[in-house]
């Protein structure tokens, strides 16, 4: 299964460092689905437009300022392909039987941005043992599919590329959330 994310890349530094496609930023818990008790967690798209859209569909218009990284003069904002296997079991939020089967009573409980909720959701998820992750959709745009893992291994970055307004996959992403590209 193939999943894009876009993130803050140096070239050419480790993978699992800071600013390489693998690593996991400090300050997890502050995530919907986040437990850092438990697990580390890795949040992806099915698609990089979807990746695209979660990440900046909180701006209003779209610019190369926000491809900028704050913290670092030699960081670009990057996209990445990721690869998992096909058998890494994710527990869907998009489906109803799915949601019956874990518990959970109303889609609401799902869509609704309270983080105490569905980090409740995803720790019990977690605790069955069952699931490598779950997968949900976008408050974006419902056609975005998103996923969560706590897989520690068996993640490979296959793909890491850095990202310009012009990339055709940023047009794609404006287009689909309505947002407005300058």
């Amino acid at each position: 299964m193939l999943l894009y994310r876009v993130h803050p890349w140096i070239d050419g530094v480790d993978p699992s460092a800071p600013y390489g496609p693998l690593f996991i930023p400090p300050g997890q818990g502050a995530g919907r689905w986040d437990n850092p008790d438990l697990y580390a967690l890795r949040y992806f798209s099915t698609t990089p437009e979807g990746a695209i859209a979660e990440t900046f569909g909180h701006l209003a218009t779209w610019s190369s300022g926000m491809l900028l990284v704050p913290s670092s003069d030699d960081a670009v904002r990057a996209l990445s392909t990721y690869e998992i296997s096909d058998s890494t079991r994710l527990a869907d939020l998009a489906d109803p039987e799915r949601l019956t089967a874990l518990g959970i009573l109303r889609v609401t409980e799902v869509t609704e941005r309270n983080k105490r909720r569905t980090q409740r959701q995803a720790a019990r998820i977690y605790d069955q043992g069952t699931w490598d992750g779950i997968a949900w959709w976008s408050y974006y745009h419902p056609a975005v599919t998103l996923v969560a893992t706590w897989l520690e291994e068996g993640i490979q970055c296959t793909q890491t590329r850095p990202l310009s307004i012009e990339a055709p996959e940023i047009t794609r992403a404006s287009q689909l959330i309505v947002r407005t590209v300058r």
